[in-house]
Formats: structure tokens, sequence, C-alpha cells
């Protein structure tokens, strides 16, 4: 006697389990955008937020509560109707920065920058009182400025180390110098401290430092802060050119650029700048 054998896509169970694949997939979509407008306006209600999900309420309430028992969500508010992000991200970014290898993600924004206007970029780091070249691009014109992995200067000299400066405290930027005025070699000792920090305060108000004919006589540079998630500045982006080669034209365009390639690489790293205003969408 012939048996026949059951027809799953008859049964409908494979259009089942793609429905609900699908739902599963719609869920997390409208979860991210609930996190996302607590990352940009806190303490919403849970009508608030399922309405700039596009949820129903009983959806943002059933999701906020999920993640919050996962420490990504928490109540707030004096009735406790509100919502907040969790603490649990901070453990999450934690993990994610340690794993990140800086050079990594900022190497092909280096290429696009030095394409932008041929001239060496550079990505430094702070080491203690020093900024320490950890990887650059040459521009492709014969006469260039030029550097190696490992190049190391103080702080307070150059466009990039006043990059990184502009992410330290007051206090930190006096013990800096206390300490470098007290050491070897001349640099801390000629300077006036006072003016340095005022501008210093210039540098985080334009995004950016420049120089002519500090490090070198004949080398021009301008250079901006990276942030990482936390908003603390971890490294610096800059444009070094010969200064025969400086002209406002250039000047403008090094600045455009050098912005642009700090911005991208710091939300890279997670970091939101206080004036953007993305939707959760």
């Amino acid at each position: 006697m012939a048996t026949s054998t059951p027809n799953p896509a008859a049964s409908g169970k494979p259009q089942r389990d793609e429905g609900e694949q699908r739902y599963r997939v719609e869920a997390v979509t409208r979860a991210v955008r609930l996190l996302k407008t607590l990352q940009h306006e806190p303490s919403q209600t849970t009508a608030a937020l399922a309405e700039a999900a596009e949820a129903t309420p009983a959806f943002a309430q059933m999701a906020m509560e999920t993640l919050a028992k996962h420490g990504l969500a928490r109540p707030t508010g004096p009735d406790g109707r509100g919502w907040d992000i969790g603490l649990a991200w901070l453990r999450l970014a934690d993990a994610r920065s340690r794993q990140i290898d800086l050079r990594e993600l900022a190497l092909p924004i280096m290429r696009r920058m030095r394409d932008g206007v041929d001239e060496t970029i550079i990505l430094g780091v702070r080491r203690g009182g020093r900024r320490v070249n950890i990887d650059y691009v040459e521009s492709t014109q014969a006469i260039r400025r030029v550097t190696q992995h490992g190049h190391e200067s103080p702080l307070h000299v150059g466009a990039a180390g006043r990059a990184l400066l502009c992410g330290m405290t007051l206090d930190e930027i006096g013990d800096y110098f206390a300490g470098v005025a007290s050491g070897p070699g001349r640099h801390g000792r000629l300077f006036d401290v006072e003016k340095f920090i005022a501008e210093l305060a210039e540098v985080r108000r334009r995004g950016y430092a420049d120089v002519n004919g500090e490090l070198s006589l004949d080398s021009w540079a301008v250079s901006a802060p990276v942030r990482d998630h936390t908003g603390a500045v971890v490294a610096s982006l800059t444009i070094s050119a010969p200064s025969d080669r400086f002209t406002p034209g250039l000047e403008a365009a090094c600045i455009a650029n050098v912005l642009e390639g700090a911005g991208e690489l710091s939300l890279l790293l997670g970091f939101t700048p206080p004036t953007r205003t993305n939707s959760p969408r």
C-alpha cells in the first residue's frame, strides 16, 4: 500500500517559522529604537518611548522590563514610571574598548584624509607626559613631512600634543607642567603656562589646534582630538605639511579634513557629540 509523506510546505510550518523569525527581528529593531530614544532623551515614560519607537505601550513596557532584568535599562523618576539606560552598558562598552585596535579603525579614515589634501596624516596617543606616534599615512608628494612609529615629543610642543592636552583637567595640566619644569631639558621652563592654558581653551572651543614652525621651523600642522564613548580624549589625528606649502586655502582644507576625520573616528569609538540630534530611527 502506498504511503504518503507529509509536505512541510503544505502544513504551513515553514511559513510560521519564517513569520516568527521576522517578528523577533522586528521586536529587536523596536527595542533598539527604545534604547536610542533614551540615549538622546533620558528619563522617558513608557508612553513616550512607545511613540518614538512606533511600538505599542504594551510592547514598550514588556521590552523595557526585559532590558531592566539584564541591567540594560533601569526605572527612574519619583514614581518609577520613567526609564533610563542601564549601567550594564558600561561593562559592555569597557569590554569592547579593550577589544578595539585603534590603528585598525583609524587607517581607512587616515587614507581618506591623505587623499583629500595629499599631506601626511599622523595618529598619536598620550603616554604619560609624551605624545607618541602610533601610525601614519604619508603624502604622495616628493617633498613631504615624514615621521616614524614610536616617534615622541612633549605634550605641550606641537599641534598633536595640544589636541591631547585639551582633554585634561586644569589640575592635570598643572601637574604636567610641574613635572616638565623640574625635568631635564628646557621645555616648560621658558613657557608662559597661563597663556598656554588660555590657548588650550581656544583649542577646545574650535575643536582643533594648529601650529607653524614649532616642532621644526619648516613644518606646519593642524590636529584634532579623538574621543571615546566616555568623551575622554584618547588620541589625536594630525595633518602635517611643509611650511612652504602653507596657504590660507590649504589651511582651510586641512582644518575641515582633520575635523571630519577625528569626528568619524570618535563616532566609531562610541562618542556622541553633545550637539548631535540624530533621530532614534
